[in-house]
Formats: C-alpha cells, structure tokens, sequence
C-alpha cells in the first residue's frame, strides 16, 4: 500500500472512531423536538431542546432554526450548541451538515468561520451554519444531518451519522407565526427564553403609548430576574409589535432595544428592559413577538470577513385588550400630604427621600382659550446628607384615556439639605371645557438613551411609570381670612383702600392713585424651601365696571417680600382719569410656568 493510501486509510479510521457508539438516528427514531418542564415554585415552564448525541463526549442541542425568503433567494441558517462531557479538551469533528427538504432535496450548509474547532471539558459551544438557495420556490424543512464524507474514495462514500427532525420549528421571518403552544403567553406570564442557555426570568410590567414628536411610539417593559446563584449576561433580545392575527392580515412594526451594550445580572438581581415601537398614530397592537439575535460570519471574495445577522421569533406575549398595561393604579383617592410609594426597582427617588402632593387646583388663563392644573410636590430629606433634587415627571390622564403632561417649574435647587423640605411645581395645561376634575397622576422615570438606539431617528426618551394615583382636584374656597400660598398661610386681619390725587401741572392733568393698606399674619411651615419661583401673591385693583386698572404682584422670598405685620401698597400708573369707586380688588395666587403664568383666585376684596 502506497503511503498516500496509508494516510487515507487512516484519516478514515479516525473519523469512522469519534462516531464508533452513533449508530445512525432517522427521522422516524429521532426523539420529540423539545420537552416542557416546569422549573421553578411559580410553575414557570419553557421548551427545553433534547440533546441528541453526536459521539461519546459531545451532545448537540438545536438553537435556531431560519428558512427566510430573501431577494437572493431562501436562506437556510442553523445554530447548534455542542455540550461537552469529556474531562479534558477535544476536537469538533469535521462534518458536514444538511438540511433536507420536504421535498426530499438536500442543501450543503457553510460553517461560519469563528466557529470553534475544539471544546474545553464541561463547557458549550455554539456553531453556526448558512446556506443561500438560488430557489424561486419556497420549501420546507424536514431534518438536519450530519454526515461524514470520505473524499479520498471514488466515488466518495458518505455515511449518515446524525438525522434530527426540525419540520415545523424553522422561523420563517418577521411575518410568520409562534407555533409552539408552550411559546405563548399571555400578559400576565412569567416566562424564560426558549432554546435560549439562560437561566433568567421574564415577565412583562407595562406597556403604554404615546405621541412624541418623532411619532407614536409604545414603550414595552420586560422584568428581568436573575434567580440563579452566578452571574449572568443578558441575551440581546429584540421586540415586534403585532396588530391582526398571524398570517391574517398581520400588520408589523420593528421595535428597538434601547439596551445595545452587554448587560450582566448578578444573582438575585432584578432590572428593567425598555423595548420602543414605533406605530402608526391610531394602532392598537394585539400582540408582540420576543426575538433573539443570530449572527454568521463568512469570508468575502476579497478574503475579509463580513457578518450577516438575522433574527429568531421565540415568543408571542398576547397583550390585554387596548393593547395597553402600566403600573396598577392605587384605587383608593389620594390623600394630600400623604407620602408615595415608588416601584421598588426605580432608583429615580433615594430611599432617604419621601415625596407627596400637597396642592393641586385648576387656574384660569383668561383669554388664553386654556385652563392649567398646577400640582405641588413637597420632597422631603429625611437622610443626614444633601440629596439632589430628583428629575422626574408628572402626568394627569382622565378616564377617557387623555393624557396631559405636566411642565416642571424652570428654576429649581441643586440639592435638598438634611431635615429639610422642597417645593416642586408642575403645570398641566387643560382645555378650557374640562369637566373632569378627578385624575390618574403618574409619577414618571423618563430617561434619555445613550445606547446607539437613541441615534435611530424613531428613538425616543424612555419613559417609566413609578407610581399612579387617583387624585382629586382640591376645591377653591373663598375665604377672605385665610388664604393658602403652600407652605405659607395667609390671614388677611384688616384692610382698606384709600385714593390720592396730585395736582396738575401745564404739561399733566390730575392724576390717581390708590393707596391698600393690608393687616396680615404670615405662617411658614418650618424647614420648607422656595425659590424665586415660588407662588406669588397677586393684587388686580378693578373698577366697578370690571376693567382693570392696575396690577401689584407681592413676593414671599427675597428681599421686599411680604411679612407679618401692616403693609401698605400702592397702585399707581392708573389707566383711568377719574376717580371710580366702589372698587374691589382680585387676590390672586399666581405662578410662572414654561408656557406663560397663570393664575389662581384666592378671594375678592370689595369696597362698601
């Protein structure tokens, strides 16, 4: 025997040796594709793959599966984890894979060229493997086979070694449906991740719309748990949103994961993952869709290696009807002054921070066509250490569904002091027919991403909802005794108005002005914080036709504020030539906002 025929000989014999305990497996004596197992007190179940043997020390489990119609034709990929249970190193043998169709013809499938060659003892691997078929058709997958090929005979001798089934489990692209019953769930599911090697457990949180001005865009919520005793690394998962049932009428929308860096959990860790997808402005999706990425990797005609990536339908999450969930509202109505509870996961609000909702009253904006909501928010430090002041927003939504943002005041503090309080307003601008006057008030997480979703030109702040309330708008009470500036009370004990005129001269006539003489108590709650932006206390002196005459607008910071005691204010630059009487004078409580002031009526007081 010649020596070229010796090393053949040989290179068989080794082949034929990691194969020696397979016998070949068919289609008819495969095992099931997967089994369902609960893994935890929950009842919590996922498809989990079989592993079908591949020789003595290495098992193979099926990952994904794709047979894609592209504009080059039908691509073919497969990835496949090989398990090791050897107690040191060895070799992937060389093999060629297959898949064959249902019609009985068979396609030669590349391995990418980052795919492992050998496995370390006890660890995985995953391998990956493409094919594009220049087919006009479309066509079915029915099993994938490994074979060993024996080139150095003639003609060469192929040995069948491993046949696992894979009819019905190919993803067929973003259109086609989950067809696996155990990979549907429904909202309120917890769930893993099948075919995924990742102990990590899902749930969904919330799911809500909104107008922004890149468009409509619904934010999805996935919690994410890690209940293993080691750390984990997050898959990069990606989200579609369905409307329509699969494969009748479906309408998709992409979504992006505004999440593209790796993320690890430690164990007994909890974290969100934001999903955004961008719809029409009327869609209400029925559905979503979890998908997986997969990448594979080739040399080019110029010998650079170039990657195509694709994606893997694993689950479909039903969604409740009006395709929208969020955080459970508190049902009972709030009580003023009361503190909020957060979701335990946000990290918006420190733990030594309590935050409540002291006032809220609807303004007039007259000849503004709109009325405004403001709310004020007392954040409390109750820690031993400045704390900064919070970035959070608010929102008010009717039981219609309409939602009103509110603007946060302009001019804030940096930090709050140690035993110490901070009012915090925010405007709502309402239309001026609102009948409504009980609200949800949402207290929002709304970050911006510095991931590369946040470049895409659908990308949007992430907005989280940390807590919802049923709030009642507070009544106006006309009481001219006691007027409420949060955190200051105001008791109005006496007052008078009196009217002065100057003497006229060659180049002006008589002109008037009005003299208020006003008796106050000033009360402030002890270790509150304002700003110049706080409330203000605002006088309309008003003749008695109803036209307004003149304007003082009254501080309770800085140095001219209002203080305990008499004060006497004048009203000059009167646009009037006469003197009118009986006049009456506006309290007004008013406030800047981003979009203009606005004001409150506090009470009337009327000349006799």
């Amino acid at each position: 025997m010649s020596r070229k025929m010796k090393f053949a000989a040989v290179a068989v014999g080794f082949t034929l040796s990691l194969f020696h305990f397979i016998p070949p497996v068919g289609a008819e004596a495969a095992e099931p594709a997967a089994t369902i197992i609960p893994i935890d007190a929950e009842g919590i179940s996922i498809t989990k793959p079989n592993s079908y043997l591949l020789n003595d020390t290495l098992k193979i489990e099926i990952k994904s599966v794709l047979n894609e119609t592209t504009s080059e034709g039908q691509r073919v990929a497969v990835v496949v984890r090989a398990k090791s249970t050897a107690s040191k190193v060895v070799s992937i043998p060389d093999m060629e894979l297959r898949v064959r169709a249902a019609d009985g013809s068979e396609y030669t499938l590349q391995a990418s060229v980052f795919n492992a060659h050998a496995i370390r003892p006890q660890t995985n691997e995953e391998l990956s493997y493409m094919a594009v078929v220049d087919r006009k058709d479309t066509f079915e997958l029915k099993e994938l086979v490994w074979l060993s090929v024996d080139w150095y005979t003639y003609p060469k001798t192929e040995t069948e070694l491993l046949t696992i089934p894979v009819s019905g489990r190919s993803w067929n692209g973003a259109l086609s449906s989950i067809q696996d019953p155990s990979a549907k769930k429904t909202w309120d599911e917890s769930f893993q991740i099948p075919n995924i090697d990742s102990p990590l457990i899902y749930k969904p949180a919330a799911i809500h719309k909104e107008s922004t001005p890149k468009g409509t865009i619904h934010t999805v919520k996935l919690l994410v748990e890690n209940r293993s005793t080691k750390k984990e690394m997050l898959p990069l998962l990606g989200m579609d949103g369905r409307v329509g049932a699969a494969g009748v009428n479906t309408t998709l929308f992409n979504g992006v994961n505004t999440e593209q860096s790796a993320i690890t959990l430690e164990p007994g860790e909890k974290r969100y993952l934001y999903f955004q997808i961008p719809t029409d402005k009327d869609t209400v999706l029925s559905s979503l869709n979890v998908l997986s990425s997969e990448s594979f990797r080739q040399m080019d005609a110029k010998g650079a290696v170039a990657q195509v990536g694709y994606t893997i339908g694993r689950l479909n999450i039903a969604l409740p009807q009006g395709g929208q969930a969020d955080l459970p509202v508190q049902s009972l109505t709030y009580q003023y002054g009361t503190d909020f509870s957060f979701d335990s996961l946000s990290d918006t609000i420190d733990p030594h921070m309590s935050v409540s909702l002291v006032e809220m009253h609807m303004h007039e904006n007259e000849g503004e066509g709109y009325n405004t909501v403001i709310g004020k928010f007392k954040l409390s430090n109750n820690g031993d250490q400045p704390l900064p002041l919070p970035v959070f927003q608010t929102k008010l939504e009717t039981e219609s569904g309409a939602a009103y943002s509110g603007s946060r005041q302009t001019t804030t503090a940096q930090d709050i002091m140690p035993g110490t309080a901070y009012i915090l307003s925010y405007s709502y601008r309402m239309p001026i027919d609102m009948k409504d006057r009980t609200f949800v008030l949402k207290i929002l997480d709304t970050k911006v991403s510095t991931t590369a979703a946040a470049s895409m030109a659908t990308a949007a702040s992430v907005t989280n909802t940390i807590g919802a309330y049923v709030v009642a708008l507070q009544q106006d009470v006309m009481d001219a005794e006691k007027l409420s500036f949060y955190p200051f009370q105001v008791k109005l004990n006496d007052w008078s108005l009196m009217a002065r005129t100057s003497a006229p001269s060659a180049t002006s006539p008589i002109t008037y002005t009005y003299r208020l003489k006003l008796s106050l108590d000033i009360e402030r709650e002890e270790k509150m914080i304002v700003d110049k932006d706080f409330s203000k206390m605002s006088l309309e002196l008003i003749d008695p036709t109803g036209k307004l005459l003149s304007v003082k607008t009254l501080n309770f910071t800085g140095v001219n504020r209002l203080v305990s005691g008499m004060q006497f204010i004048t009203f000059d630059n009167l646009r009037t030539d006469e003197q009118e009487y009986p006049l009456s004078i506006n309290v007004y409580e008013t406030i800047a906002t981003p979009t203009g002031e606005v004001k409150r009526l506090m009470t009337v007081l009327q000349e006799r």
